[in-house]
């Protein structure tokens, strides 16, 4: 197999089977997007946004993320106004999400090495920020994270590992000084999910039971009771967190019901009692409280984002931020008093963060970079339309302020299947906006946010009605003289890149081109290379929504349902990408489709980054410049004719 690949000084162009030398810098600027274009730059480079902002548990720091030699690091201050400081991570790398301890001087960031997901946690200190961060789970080939912070014990993490079996992951507790872990909790090999209460302890425990079920237990003195039993559908269940008086859980859950909401699980009976819900879509989140750790606030997006504030001084405090049109807003952190606050506010063109100090006016800490241009990007508006079954679909069309249709379309399919697209800031819809193009995101059937029968009803269809879905949405936009039918492109990664191999082999018609991004060909060979540590949590899906490829009638099924073995059907070009490290789509799926698109002398050009994984969340920015450079040439040739 011969292909693109960025980082080894070789660039290769695959078309049909034809090799031919072909140097691919990454595009910049506005010679290589066209006049009067954003650069791919400004979406996409190390820039000056700050992000992820957070307050130490004091209150008397505040910590956040942003570009730092040509990566992103944390940087951190004193509050109300210290001086600011850079943490050295010692990795090309960057940070994309990090912890306080709980003793307010030290942090806790996780990194993997070129994208292989087995994150390590280190520990770093913003008395000695020079000092490069030790990491605190120096085990080869797994994969941790930080379970607990433990608030007023400032020594001691807890840690999610799956150091001892790569199946399972345990609770360990990690001495932060010296570095000693502890197992305070084996997995038997059944356990999905730990929630350790407030003080570390493991309170609760949902385990893969019978027949694909998850039974939710609590802890007692003899070991482990089962409160509730959960079907496959419910895994969508998340446990927040233990009630103060210690006798209930916080649970956002849609046990025998169609919606997820906000329920009290009593611990001693198994009880529930509904505390919240929304009356169109699933609760997305419940922020609680450190200080009485109860709901503090509610978020769900029907269309565009709701939320509501349930302590009232932090509710007046934050009101006019939202207000004059749709915005977003979340409580990205919180002290332990709940005096110290930290909110994001965002609308389709970017963010903004805010500390909140008791009942003072809000305090701007940054708005994302693309607040600057804000007026030459799209506008993103939720539509809806009817699938040719009946069934009512939800998604968002984005398209510069002017946009004169019929013109050319990216359908951008997000990847899951089971997640869904939101309303609000998303660098690539904006990209691709920019570029000319109206972009359409639809959350067909199989799409987490509305409801459990909503999902469902994906069950047996991949490349059936879900692709359907896709077809029936550009149709919808045809009708309305948005789109050319003869100028859409179907985009994804991961079941978004699946969906686009889809589109150009069992609807070959419909789309102009397709660009696919770690997107899987053979739902065979994709089960069988799955990670160990989807064994209790995808595997189980897998099997309820596409078929088990160990019994021969579900093979066969998976196979016809597979964009690898109707390559010879493809009529328009493809552009392939993947990351080498890729653990969850191995880069042989996108491998293995286009030797089949060569064999069949196919348009294909196919790229591989081979520092990095399963892409979208990029470690090296660089390789974000060279996806999307990649992707602005292919759409230019194939919608527009340049």
């Amino acid at each position: 197999m011969r292909r693109v690949l960025f980082g080894v000084g070789l660039g290769l162009a695959i078309a049909g089977c034809a090799l031919t030398e072909a140097p691919v810098p990454p595009s910049t600027d506005k010679a290589a997007s066209g006049a009067g274009r954003i650069p791919i730059g400004r979406f996409f480079a190390n820039d000056q946004s700050n992000w992820h902002y957070r307050v130490s548990p004091d209150g008397s720091r505040l910590a956040w993320v942003a570009s730092h030699r040509s990566r992103a690091t944390i940087f951190f201050r004193t509050l109300p106004a210290g001086e600011v400081a850079v943490i050295e991570t010692g990795s090309p790398r960057g940070v994309r999400n990090f912890v306080w301890a709980a003793d307010s001087r030290r942090i806790l960031f996780a990194q993997d090495t070129d994208g292989d997901e087995n994150y390590h946690l280190y520990l770093t200190s913003t008395e000695a920020p020079g000092a490069l961060p030790r990491d605190l789970t120096p085990w080869p080939g797994s994969r941790s994270w930080v379970a607990r912070v433990i608030r007023g014990e400032p020594r001691h993490v807890i840690v999610a590992s799956n150091r001892r079996e790569p199946t399972v992951f345990d609770l360990w507790r990690i001495e932060l000084d010296g570095g000693e872990a502890t197992l305070v909790a084996e997995n038997p090999g059944d356990v999905v999910e730990w929630l350790p209460d407030w003080e570390g302890r493991p309170a609760a425990r949902l385990r893969h039971g019978a027949d694909d079920t998850r039974v939710l237990e609590a802890r007692r003195d003899h070991g482990w009771a089962p409160l509730l039993t959960l079907d496959l559908e419910e895994m969508e269940s998340r446990m927040l967190g233990v009630t103060a008086d210690g006798r209930g859980l916080w649970m956002l859950s849609n046990h025998a019901r169609d919606r997820r909401a906000l329920v009290r699980v009593d611990l001693a009976t198994g009880a529930i009692a509904v505390i919240d819900e929304d009356s169109e879509v699933d609760l997305d989140w419940v922020t609680l409280s450190q200080r009485t750790r109860e709901p503090l606030a509610i978020f769900a997006a029907p269309d565009y984002p709701r939320a509501r504030i349930l302590q009232p001084a932090l509710a007046a405090a934050v009101a006019w931020l939202t207000a004059g049109g749709p915005t977003g807003l979340q409580i990205v952190s919180l002290d332990d008093d709940d005096r110290r606050a930290v909110v994001q506010t965002f609308t389709e063109t970017g963010y903004a963060h805010y500390l909140v100090d008791g009942a003072a006016e809000p305090v701007l800490l940054g708005r994302s970079h693309t607040m600057a241009f804000a007026d030459a990007l799209g506008r993103t508006e939720p539509v809806s339309l009817d699938a040719r079954d009946g069934v009512r679909l939800h998604g968002y069309l984005t398209r510069l302020p002017g946009y004169r249709g019929p013109g050319p379309l990216v359908l951008f399919v997000h990847g899951g299947h089971w997640a869904r697209d939101y309303w609000g800031y998303s660098g690539p819809v904006q990209f691709l906006a920019t570029r000319g193009y109206a972009v359409l995101q639809v959350n067909y059937r199989g799409s987490t946010g509305y409801g459990r029968r909503f999902m469902e009803l994906a069950i047996g269809e991949y490349a059936g009605k879900m692709h359907d879905d896709l077809v029936d949405a550009v149709q919808w936009a045809v009708a309305r003289g948005i789109a050319d039918p003869a100028r859409v492109a179907i985009y994804g990664g991961s079941y978004g890149g699946y969906a686009a191999l889809v589109g150009m082999t069992f609807t070959p018609k419909v789309f102009a081109c397709g660009v696919s991004v770690v997107g899987p060909s053979n739902l065979v060979t994709l089960f069988e290379n799955a990670p160990a540590y989807w064994r209790l949590t995808w595997r189980p899906r897998f099997t309820k929504y596409m078929g088990d490829p160990s019994r021969p009638q579900d093979r066969a099924r998976l196979e016809a349902r597979s964009p690898l073995f109707k390559a010879d059907q493809v009529q328009k070009p493809i552009l392939i990408i993947h990351g080498a490290r890729d653990q969850r789509v191995k880069v042989s799926e996108s491998e293995q489709m286009v030797e089949a698109l060569q064999r069949a002398g196919k348009d294909v050009r196919f790229v591989v980054l081979p520092d990095e994984g399963h892409l979208w969340d990029y470690g090296n920015w660089r390789n974000s410049m060279r996806h999307y450079g990649e992707v602005e040439r292919f759409l230019a040739g194939c919608l527009e004719g340049r």
